[in-house]
Protein backbone atom coordinates (compact mmCIF):
# COMPACT_ATOMS: atom_id res chain seq x y z
CA UNK A 1 0.00 0.00 0.00
CA UNK A 2 3.14 2.70 0.69
CA UNK A 3 3.45 2.37 -2.79
CA UNK A 4 0.62 3.63 -3.99
CA UNK A 5 1.40 7.24 -2.25
CA UNK A 6 3.46 8.71 -4.52
CA UNK A 7 1.29 7.69 -7.20
CA UNK A 8 -1.78 9.23 -5.52
CA UNK A 9 0.40 12.25 -5.02
CA UNK A 10 1.69 12.67 -8.29
CA UNK A 11 -2.22 12.29 -9.70
CA UNK A 12 -3.74 14.78 -7.38
CA UNK A 13 -0.82 17.70 -8.07
CA UNK A 14 -1.53 16.62 -11.78
CA UNK A 15 -4.70 16.73 -11.59
CA UNK A 16 -4.70 20.00 -9.04
CA UNK A 17 -3.00 21.67 -11.81
CA UNK A 18 -5.03 20.79 -14.67
CA UNK A 19 -8.33 22.02 -12.64
CA UNK A 20 -6.50 25.27 -12.14
CA UNK A 21 -5.10 25.84 -15.40
CA UNK A 22 -8.48 25.23 -16.78
CA UNK A 23 -10.03 27.52 -13.98
CA UNK A 24 -7.67 30.12 -15.00
CA UNK A 25 -8.47 29.91 -18.92
CA UNK A 26 -12.17 30.02 -17.61
CA UNK A 27 -11.78 33.31 -16.20
CA UNK A 28 -9.57 35.17 -18.53
CA UNK A 29 -10.55 37.31 -21.21
CA UNK A 30 -10.06 35.07 -24.74
CA UNK A 31 -10.37 31.85 -25.88
CA UNK A 32 -12.70 31.13 -23.37
CA UNK A 33 -15.85 28.74 -24.80
CA UNK A 34 -18.23 30.48 -22.43
CA UNK A 35 -19.47 33.56 -22.04
CA UNK A 36 -20.88 36.18 -19.79
CA UNK A 37 -21.65 34.89 -16.06
CA UNK A 38 -21.03 31.46 -17.69
CA UNK A 39 -17.47 31.93 -17.49
CA UNK A 40 -17.12 33.02 -13.93
CA UNK A 41 -19.53 29.61 -12.95
CA UNK A 42 -17.01 27.37 -15.10
CA UNK A 43 -14.18 29.12 -13.26
CA UNK A 44 -15.84 28.44 -9.68
CA UNK A 45 -16.23 24.57 -10.28
CA UNK A 46 -13.28 24.30 -11.57
CA UNK A 47 -11.23 26.15 -8.48
CA UNK A 48 -13.80 23.35 -6.52
CA UNK A 49 -13.13 20.42 -8.07
CA UNK A 50 -9.25 21.39 -7.60
CA UNK A 51 -9.93 22.12 -4.00
CA UNK A 52 -12.35 18.77 -3.86
CA UNK A 53 -9.33 16.84 -5.14
CA UNK A 54 -6.19 17.79 -2.97
CA UNK A 55 -8.13 17.68 -0.31
CA UNK A 56 -9.31 13.99 -0.96
CA UNK A 57 -5.72 13.11 -2.07
CA UNK A 58 -4.46 14.40 1.34
CA UNK A 59 -7.29 11.76 3.26
CA UNK A 60 -6.42 9.04 1.03
CA UNK A 61 -2.81 9.51 1.42
CA UNK A 62 -3.20 9.49 5.07
CA UNK A 63 -5.34 6.40 5.37
CA UNK A 64 -2.90 4.49 3.06
CA UNK A 65 -0.60 5.34 5.74
CA UNK A 66 -2.27 4.42 8.27
CA UNK A 67 -3.14 0.83 6.02
CA UNK A 68 1.05 0.72 5.69
CA UNK A 69 1.38 0.98 9.44
CA UNK A 70 -0.51 -1.98 9.94
CA UNK A 71 0.94 -4.33 7.23
CA UNK A 72 4.39 -3.60 8.65
CA UNK A 73 4.60 -6.09 11.12
CA UNK A 74 7.16 -7.42 13.61
CA UNK A 75 7.17 -8.68 17.19
CA UNK A 76 4.64 -5.95 18.54
CA UNK A 77 2.44 -6.06 15.88
CA UNK A 78 -0.97 -8.26 17.08
CA UNK A 79 -3.31 -7.54 16.00
CA UNK A 80 -1.84 -4.01 14.54
CA UNK A 81 1.29 -2.00 15.55
CA UNK A 82 2.05 -0.11 18.49
CA UNK A 83 1.32 3.25 17.00
CA UNK A 84 -1.95 2.08 14.63
CA UNK A 85 -5.21 4.86 15.49
CA UNK A 86 -7.18 2.08 16.82
CA UNK A 87 -4.54 0.68 19.47
CA UNK A 88 -3.50 4.38 20.15
CA UNK A 89 -7.25 5.13 21.39
CA UNK A 90 -9.11 2.55 21.78
CA UNK A 91 -8.72 -0.42 24.45
CA UNK A 92 -9.57 -3.35 23.13
CA UNK A 93 -9.42 -3.10 19.59
CA UNK A 94 -8.89 -6.60 17.47
CA UNK A 95 -9.29 -5.15 13.95
CA UNK A 96 -9.59 -2.47 11.32
CA UNK A 97 -11.25 -1.24 7.90
CA UNK A 98 -10.63 1.67 6.25
CA UNK A 99 -12.95 3.88 4.08
CA UNK A 100 -11.95 5.52 1.30
CA UNK A 101 -15.44 6.54 0.45
CA UNK A 102 -15.87 8.73 3.82
CA UNK A 103 -12.00 8.53 4.77
CA UNK A 104 -12.18 7.37 7.86
CA UNK A 105 -10.44 4.28 10.05
CA UNK A 106 -13.36 1.90 11.45
CA UNK A 107 -11.93 -0.15 14.20
CA UNK A 108 -13.43 -3.25 15.64
CA UNK A 109 -13.91 -4.07 19.30
CA UNK A 110 -14.03 -7.52 21.20
CA UNK A 111 -17.50 -7.30 20.64
CA UNK A 112 -17.74 -6.49 17.51
CA UNK A 113 -19.29 -3.48 17.78
CA UNK A 114 -17.23 -0.57 15.49
CA UNK A 115 -16.29 3.22 16.29
CA UNK A 116 -14.67 5.17 14.19
CA UNK A 117 -11.68 6.76 15.22
CA UNK A 118 -10.48 10.44 13.27
CA UNK A 119 -7.57 9.24 11.60
CA UNK A 120 -8.45 11.72 8.86
CA UNK A 121 -8.56 15.29 10.61
CA UNK A 122 -12.35 16.66 10.17
CA UNK A 123 -11.61 19.33 8.46
CA UNK A 124 -10.15 17.57 5.14
CA UNK A 125 -13.15 15.36 4.78
CA UNK A 126 -15.65 18.20 5.19
CA UNK A 127 -13.14 20.17 2.77
CA UNK A 128 -13.38 17.14 0.53
CA UNK A 129 -16.67 16.72 0.72
CA UNK A 130 -18.12 20.19 0.42
CA UNK A 131 -15.97 21.18 -2.49
CA UNK A 132 -17.27 18.14 -4.49
CA UNK A 133 -20.38 19.43 -3.69
CA UNK A 134 -19.62 23.03 -4.82
CA UNK A 135 -18.09 21.56 -7.95
CA UNK A 136 -20.84 19.41 -9.07
CA UNK A 137 -23.62 22.01 -8.45
CA UNK A 138 -21.87 24.67 -10.38
CA UNK A 139 -20.98 22.30 -12.95
CA UNK A 140 -24.37 21.00 -13.59
CA UNK A 141 -26.31 23.80 -14.79
CA UNK A 142 -23.07 25.17 -16.73
CA UNK A 143 -23.56 21.89 -18.64
CA UNK A 144 -27.30 21.99 -18.85
CA UNK A 145 -26.71 25.31 -20.65
CA UNK A 146 -23.93 25.21 -22.99
CA UNK A 147 -26.01 22.05 -24.38
CA UNK A 148 -27.19 22.76 -28.41
CA UNK A 149 -30.60 21.41 -29.24
CA UNK A 150 -30.55 18.38 -31.64
CA UNK A 151 -31.95 20.35 -35.12
CA UNK A 152 -33.42 17.61 -37.11
CA UNK A 153 -32.72 17.66 -40.57
CA UNK A 154 -35.56 18.52 -42.69
CA UNK A 155 -37.91 15.85 -44.65
CA UNK A 156 -36.87 15.69 -48.31
CA UNK A 157 -39.90 15.16 -50.98
CA UNK A 158 -39.72 12.48 -52.94
CA UNK A 159 -39.86 12.86 -56.79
Amino acid sequence: MIFFVPVVFLAAVVLVGFFLLQSLGAALPGGSRWAGRQRAVAAAALACAAAATASYALGAIGLMSTVAVAQEGGADSAPFPYDHPCRLRLEGAVGYEVRFTTLSTVCVMEDGERRAVDDVPQGVRVTAAASAACAAALAVPLLVSTRTPRVRPAATERR
